[in-house]
Parts: structure tokens; C-alpha cells; sequence
């Protein structure tokens, strides 16, 4: 099929859209990625200036920003593209064949970050001896973080870097699995990318809600058989307990919510394409892809907001890093504190001079 042929077909299947709505559709994909971007920058430059601060959760959190940022810079410009460019490569072909497959790593890495924040959450509430902090949770964590990204890549990247082929005549970059193949890789990334996270992070807040009632009901009875007494020191740790429990539940509730509503048009888009080969074909099909797109990067660039809720050490160094970010560099503060201050001498000594020379003169 020549390049004529597939640019008529382009122009003739496909609902042709105002181009007002294109601008406001490319605008929010752009804005979503600045702010994404800028935030999970914000967030590693948090980490890395400070990794003693978040100890052990440094690794999750460090992990879900770079993941993020990866898909914000690099997917959602090729989303962008793909959803201009249908039947057209328009990248070459290294971005196809090498690129591109090594960019789905990304996906995987994002989810499992998440996951794995939720599931730290849920431990250190449920089960006291195993803490953030300390040599073994750190090598704990490091490991954990390699086997999210080395599972992810070989489960994302690595299908993809076997079975793609670039034609340069017709700029076509596809995969050559068997239909056979195909549906069972996009159909384990689903149960591996969204139906198994997803149910961890639904099971880990359930057990925390099963847990903030128990820890409710009995720090109830506690301050029932003492009340009128002062509180001692086994209510005062209930009650912190109980404290900390219920902020845990907060905060896997937005998690639980958001990661369900904003990766599930992802994997439903991908499980219909490859169940439907015509998909492609539909004539709102590349509507479809700007809400998949949305969706999808509206997940990663949320994560920071995550990062805020799960750590008040976070909160409070990304606070302390903002000011910094928009004053100048100490060196040149010193140089400029000096330089108004020698002007402001100078002025002073040149006023003394002329009332002193004003004083001597005679009328």
C-alpha cells in the first residue's frame, strides 16, 4: 500500500473533528504533561537532595517519579503522534524497532510503584516489626524496586523488541505476533499491569478498614474502663495507632479510586484492539485514543499529589526546596547584597558631601 493510499484512507474513515477541538484536545495533553513532568521533577530532586529523610520509602516513591516522568516525556509525545499519524510511522526506523518497545517499561514500573507504596503502607500498620528504616528494609527496598522494573521490562519491552519489524517503504512499524500471541501478551498485561495491582491495593485498603474499626472499637473500650482516670501510656499509644491507621486509609482511598478509573480505558482500549482487528478502522477511533491518552497521563501526573499524602517528610522538604527553585545563587546574592550596599554607602557619603560643602559656602 503506498503512502497516498494510506493517507486517503486516513482522511476518509475517521470522523472529521473541528479544529477548535483539536487545539483544546492537543493544549490539555500538553498542559497535563508540564505539569506532570514538572512535578515528578520536583519530586526526584526532593528525594535525591534528601534520601536519609524518606529512608527505605525513598526507593518507591523515587521509582513511581522516574517511571512517571519517563511516561510523560517520552509515551505521550508518541501517543500524540500515533493518534495524528495512524497508518503512518513518522519517527524512523531505530524509534521503532528499539525505542518504542523499551518505552512500555515505563507502564509497568508505574503501576508496580504504586502498588508496592500501598502494600508498604499496609505492613507498616499491620505488622510493627517490619519498618522503613534501617539497613535491611533498604536492601529490602532496592531489590524489591529491581524486580518491579526487571519483571516489567520482560513483560512489556521485551515481546515487543522480538516481534517488531519497520517497513520503509510504506513507514509502517507493527508487530508480527501470531493473533494467537498477541491476544495472550496484552491479555497477561492486563492481569499482570491492572487486574492483580489493582486487587492488591483494594485488598491492602479493605484489611486497613477491618483494622481502623477493631483498633476504633477498642480504643472505645479503653477509654470507657478509664474514664475520669488519666490517660496512660498503653491508651496514649492506641490512640496513635488508631491515628495513624485511620491516615493510611485516607490515603489509599484517592489511590484505590484513581489508579481504577485512570488505567482501566488503557487496558480496555488495548484488550479490544487485539480482540478486534478492525478496530482500528472505526470511525471515532482516534477520539478514543485522545481519552485513553488523557486518562493515562492524568495518572502519572497525579502521583505527586500520592507522594504529598503518603509522606509528611515529603511534604515538608519539597517545601523547603520550592524557594529555592525561584531565588538566585548564594554567590551571586552575596555579590548583589554587596554591590546595593557599597551603591547605598556611596549615596550617603555623596549627600553628607554637599550639605557639609552647602553648610561652608557663604550666602
Amino acid at each position: 500500500m503506498a503512502n497516498n493510499t494510506t493517507d486517503e484512507v486516513d482522511d476518509g474513515i475517521y470522523l472529521q473533528l473541528p479544529l477548535g477541538f483539536t487545539i483544546f484536545e492537543l493544549s490539555l495533553q500538553i498542559l497535563i504533561g508540564l505539569f506532570g513532568s514538572i512535578g515528578n521533577a520536583i519530586s526526584c530532586a526532593a528525594i535525591i537532595r534528601r534520601p536519609k529523610v524518606f529512608s527505605a520509602m525513598s526507593h518507591y516513591l523515587l521509582s513511581l517519579a522516574l517511571a512517571d516522568l519517563g511516561v510523560l516525556m517520552f509515551i505521550l509525545p508518541l501517543t500524540i503522534l500515533r493518534a495524528q499519524f495512524p497508518f503512518k510511522w513518522v519517527l524512523g526506523r531505530f524509534v521503532c524497532l528499539y525505542v518504542t518497545p523499551c518505552l512500555e517499561a515505563f507502564y509497568g514500573a508505574s503501576v508496580w510503584s504504586i502498588t508496592i507504596i500501598a502494600v508498604e503502607r499496609y505492613a507498616n500498620i499491620a505488622w510493627k516489626e517490619i519498618r522503613i528504616g534501617g539497613r535491611r528494609s533498604l536492601k529490602r527496598s532496592r531489590l524489591i524496586i529491581n524486580a518491579v522494573w526487571l519483571v516489567s521490562f520482560a513483560t512489556r519491552s521485551i515481546p515487543l523488541l522480538v516481534h517488531v519489524e519497520y517497513y520503509s517503504s510504506f513507514q509502517f512499524c507493527i508487530n508480527t505476533l501470531t493473533t494467537t500471541s498477541h491476544r495472550t501478551v496484552v491479555t497477561m498485561n492486563f492481569i499482570l499491569h491492572y487486574l492483580l495491582p489493582l486487587s492488591i491495593i483494594a485488598f491492602c485498603y479493605r484489611r486497613i478498614g477491618n483494622m481502623v474499626s477493631r483498633r476504633t472499637r477498642k480504643f472505645q473500650d479503653e477509654t470507657t474502663k478509664l474514664s475520669g482516670v488519666r490517660e496512660s501510656s498503653s491508651m496514649v499509644n492506641s490512640k496513635a495507632i488508631l491515628h495513624q491507621t485511620k491516615k493510611t486509609q485516607q490515603i489509599l482511598r484517592p489511590l484505590v479510586v484513581l489508579f481504577a478509573l485512570t488505567m482501566l480505558p488503557l487496558n480496555v482500549f488495548d484488550l479490544v484492539g487485539v480482540y478486534w482487528p478492525d478496530f482500528v478502522y472505526v470511525s471515532f477511533h482516534k477520539i478514543l485514543i485522545s481519552i485513553v491518552a488523557i486518562s493515562t497521563f492524568t495518572n502519572s501526573a497525579a502521583d505527586p499529589l500520592i507522594y504529598c499524602a503518603v509522606s509528611r517528610e515529603f511534604r515538608t522538604e519539597v517545601k523547603s526546596l520550592l524557594p529555592h527553585c525561584f531565588q538566585a545563587h548564594p554567590k551571586k546574592r552575596r555579590q548583589s547584597s554587596s554591590s546595593s550596599l557599597a551603591k547605598t554607602t556611596r549615596l550617603r557619603e555623596t549627600h553628607m558631601t554637599r550639605v557639609s560643602t552647602q553648610s561652608d559656602t557663604p550666602f
